[in-house]
This record gives structure tokens, sequence and C-alpha cells, in this order.
């Protein structure tokens, strides 16, 4: 049964009938209700002091010391009413907690629509009038007598062990075969995952094609920018998917061969959707992107991974960086419970950072705030390492961080600098055919003189 179909003069009573009677029903009602949800003003009082009594002496009050402990005689005749009903609380426990979960909703939204009516007609409306009424419905519909307990290690066995086993069915690939392999398949729900690089170090081009091809799996992928405008970041799909000059292909016979080839994509059978919403720099919080997402959840669109664009930009609600940039971290993962699935973001090196060779990288030179390694799942760093440099269109990925697959590995991938489509290091090959293709050379990396890693020096400033 899905609806209620149960009028709420009753539905109230059987409430009451069950928490006076059945502890693990007042536990759960307690939880969730308050006495406002009530209708009925007496079963409300009832609900209020059975609840207080449960908080004090972990009991079920009798009712004789509720009918004396409010006072008039509706109480006597609710209880009246109550007896008289013939509902087994036992036999119909799961409908009475489905029933009295539907009200719970119901009355939770009703008042809190009552309530936002003061701030829509008053006069004189302040900044963040609305912002209350949104956390007003917003709280609202998160109530729920559901509670998750977590993992009973030993009950949970099997279902666990077969989690664990179809790990792949419910990890987000990113589709280069190498890094996927570095990471166990690909990316977790419930992980936050940071990439990490200089100043126009490739980092949201990373992400671009990510994403591009888990799109062209059936994934719907969503990309939350704070720092380029939708259509900016469309133009790198654009090329990605193209392979055309993203400098060139809207102008001339390239609009064509762009229209063309974006077409075939759009026609792909299997092809998810792609979401990309912009924010303005420094003022988009979590709750705006929550809000977001919940639209398109909404509208029956389930985001499969997420990417934001990225986090430094984010609003931050404390002078303090190190607080306020983890608290931003924190509030990501958080996200991620919440729509059970991965969220990727990147993040800069700080200043002292571009000084230090690659190999010496790690978690400890990324800027303004330790508390975002510290709250990721997943970091690693692009760069070049010159000791394996072989091309000059060649990135390095190190992770340094790493919950569900390998630490201290590198994913090695190349680039087309034209299209910035990149690739996978298994796919060498295509890299070099796609510049023959286009008459183009993939030139060797510079030999430069290899010194010994103890003999290298910190650059200083004076050095650049």
């Amino acid at each position: 049964m899905t609806e209620r179909n149960l009028d709420s003069d009753f539905l109230e009573k059987i409430i009451i009938k069950g928490l006076s009677s059945d502890k693990n029903f007042l536990v759960l009602v307690s939880r969730a209700f308050i006495p406002e949800y009530f209708d009925n003003n007496i079963a409300g009082q009832v609900f209020s002091f059975a609840s207080d009594y449960l908080s004090e002496f972990n009991s079920i009050p009798p009712k004789e010391i509720i009918t004396n402990s409010i006072e008039g005689e509706d109480v006597r005749r609710l209880f009246d009413d109550i007896e008289s009903i013939d509902f087994d609380i036992k036999e119909n426990y799961d409908y009475l907690v489905s029933q009295t979960n539907l009200y719970l909703k119901d009355q939770a939204i009703k008042k809190a629509l009552i309530e936002s009516v003061d701030f829509v007609t008053r006069e004189n409306q302040e900044r963040n009038d609305l912002q209350i009424i949104r956390h007003k419905i917003e709280d609202a519909l998160c109530r729920d007598l559901k509670v998750d307990l977590g993992l009973a290690y030993f009950n949970d066995l099997r279902e666990r062990l077969e989690r664990i086993f179809n790990a792949t069915d419910i990890r987000i690939p990113t589709y280069f075969p190498a890094f996927d392999e570095l990471i166990t398949g690909g990316f977790p729900p419930l992980t936050l995952s940071v990439v990490v690089a200089r100043i126009h170090g490739f980092k949201s081009n990373t992400m671009a094609n990510w994403a591009a091809r888990q799109v062209l799996h059936g994934h719907n992928v969503v990309l939350l920018s704070l720092e380029m405008s939708q259509d900016m970041f469309a133009q790198r799909f654009d090329s990605v998917y193209s392979k055309l000059d993203i400098n060139r292909m809207y102008f001339g016979d390239q609009k064509i061969e762009l229209m063309r080839r974006l077409g075939t994509v759009k026609r792909t059978e299997e092809r998810g959707e792609l979401y990309i919403k912009q924010y303005p720099t420094g003022s988009a919080s979590v709750q705006d992107f929550r809000v977001y997402l919940r639209e398109l959840s909404m509208r029956g669109i389930k985001p499969s991974i997420v990417y934001v664009d990225y986090i430094n930009l984010m609003k931050k609600d404390s002078p303090d960086l190190y607080q306020s940039v983890k608290s931003v971290a924190e509030s990501l993962r958080a996200l991620s419970f919440e729509f059970e699935c991965p969220v990727v973001s990147v993040s800069q090196l700080n200043r002292e950072g571009g000084f230090v060779g690659f190999e010496d990288l790690s978690f400890n030179y990324i800027s303004e705030s330790m508390g975002v390694p510290a709250t990721s799942d997943f970091m690693s760093i692009i760069g070049i390492d010159e000791d394996k440099w072989i091309y000059e269109n060649e990135l390095h990925n190190k992770i340094v961080k790493n919950r569900f697959g390998r630490l201290n590995e590198i994913w090695r991938c190349y680039y087309d600098p034209r299209s910035l489509k990149m690739y996978d290091e298994s796919e060498l090959d295509e890299w070099l055919e796609d510049a023959r293709s286009f008459n183009e050379e993939r030139n060797r990396a510079p030999q430069r003189e290899r010194i010994p890693r103890r003999g290298r020096r910190r650059r200083t400033e004076e050095d650049e």
C-alpha cells in the first residue's frame, strides 16, 4: 500500500495507542514527531508527555500517570476512544509504522508551508527570508521514521561481501583503462576525490575528459562550475567529442563538421546526460548545489557522479582558511552521501609547491588548507615528472592519497593541444594516429641533464 487511506482523527488515535503500548514505536515517533504535528491538541499533549517520560525514565508512562498529569476530561475521553478501537498493534506494526511515516511527512510539510506564509506576505521582507523558507521546506522533506543503524557485521556478512564482490557495478569508471586500474575500477559512491595541480595545470580539462567518457557509457554527469560559464565549459566537450580545434571549430566550414560530429554523439544509444551549471565565483555553497541536485532528482534525473570546479572558489564562512576550506570539503563529502554518488573536485598547489620537483610533491603542498587532503578519500597531483617525460604533450598524475586503490602510483596520459582531448597511456597508438590524421607531430620531450635526486636543490624566486 503506497497511499494513506485512514482519516487523520483515527490515525492520530492509533498512533497514541501504539506509543502507549509499544516502546519501540514510542522511540520511533519521539525521534521524528513534534506535538504540533497532531491536529488533535490533546493527542499532541499526550505525545509530548510520553516523549519526555521516555527521555527521563526510558519507559512508557502508565495511562494513569498521563491522565492525571494532563488537566481536563478530554484526555480521559481520548483514552476511552482509543480503548474502543479494535486495532492490534503487534499484528499490524509494520502497517502502523508505514501509515505513521506518511502522516509525519504530510504534517511536516503542511506546518512548514503555514509558517512560510508569514515570511512571504510580510511587507518589508528581509534578504534571508527566502533562505529561511527554503530551510523549513527542506527540513520537512527530510522527516522520516526510518533509522539507519549502520552495519551489523555478522548479520550482514553475506550482503556486505556481495557488495564488495560486485563493487564494479556501483563504481563510476573514468573509462581511461590504466587510471581505472589504479582506483580499482572507478570512483565509488559516498566519496570525495580531489585533483591538484599548478595554475593552468590541466585540472578542469582532466575532469572534462573523464566526464565526456562517462556520459558516452550511459552515466548522468553533473558539472558545477564556479570559474567558467556554462557555455565556456561546454566548448571543451565540443572539442573533446569532435576532436576539432577548439579555437577554430566555430568558424567557416568547421561549423558544419562540428554539428555533424556532435550530432553523431547525441544519437549514441547508450549515452547518458550531461548537465553543466554555473555559479558566481566565491558565492556558491554546498546548499546551492544541494537544491540544484534535488531539482534534478525531482525530475527523475539521478546523478551518477558530480564534478565541482573547484573547491577553493566556493563560499567560505570563516576568515580561518584552514577551518573554512575544511568545512567546505566536509560538506562536499556529505553531499556524496546524500545523493549516493562520487563527488570529484580540484584544487591548486600552494606557492611553495611551484618550486618543488614533481617527485617531491605531496598533499602537503595544497593551497589554503590541509583540511582538504584530510577530508578527501582520493587525491592526485597533475604535473610532469621530468625523469619519465617522453613526449611534450604528456602529463603525469601522481596518486598521493587513495582509500580505494593503489598509492604512490603515477598515471601517464597524453593530450591533443588542439582539441584538449586526453588519451590513456594504453591509448598511445590512437593518440599518435590521430596526430597523423591531422598532419601534426607528436614531439619528443626535450632531453635534459638528469641530476641525481640528492643533488637537486629547491628552486627559489631568484631562479625564476
